[in-house]
C-alpha cells in the first residue's frame, strides 16, 4: 500500500483522478456480479403454476443477454482505460516559441507531462513557459 501511495504522490492529480475512475468502475462491476450471484443463490418459493417452455426460454435469453451486456461493458471499460493510458504516454515534440522574437526551442516530452504553463522533458527537466512564450505540441 505504501508503494502505491509513493507512486500517487510522485505524479499529478490527473493520474489520481483516472485511478479513482478505474476503482469506481471496478466497484460497479463487482456490485453487479454480487447482485447476480445473490439472486442466483436465493431460491424463489415454489409456485403452483408451472412455467411453460416458452417462458423458460425467455428467461434464459434474458439472463444470457444480461451477462453479454456486462461482458461488453467490461471490455469497453478496459478498452477506454487502455486508450487513455496509451494516449497519455505518447511521446510528443514540444516547441516553445517566443512571440516577440520568433525564436523556437524544441523539447521531447510525454503528453501527460504537459501543463498550461510548464512541462517536464524526457530527461526530467521541468521547463516553465513565460507569458510572452507559447507552446506548440506536435505528435510524432
Amino acid at each position: 500500500m505504501s508503494i502505491i501511495w509513493l507512486f500517487l504522490t510522485a505524479h499529478d492529480s490527473k493520474l489520481l483522478l483516472m485511478l479513482t475512475k478505474i476503482l469506481f468502475t471496478l466497484a460497479v462491476i463487482t456490485g453487479c456480479f454480487w447482485y447476480v450471484s445473490a439472486k442466483r443463490g436465493h431460491r424463489a418459493p415454489p409456485i403452483l403454476v408451472i412455467a411453460s417452455k416458452k417462458d423458460l426460454r425467455k428467461r434464459k435469453l434474458l439472463r444470457r443477454s444480461a451477462y453479454l451486456f456486462m461482458g461488453f461493458m467490461m471490455l469497453a471499460a478496459i478498452a477506454m482505460i487502455y486508450i487513455e493510458i496509451s494516449d497519455n504516454n505518447t511521446l510528443v515534440t514540444v516547441h516553445v516559441i517566443n512571440s516577440q522574437t520568433g525564436s523556437r526551442v524544441s523539447y521531447q516530452a510525454r503528453r501527460q507531462d504537459i501543463k498550461s504553463s510548464s512541462f517536464t522533458t524526457l530527461e526530467g527537466s521541468t521547463v516553465y513557459v513565460a507569458n510572452i512564450e507559447r507552446i506548440e505540441v506536435d505528435s510524432q
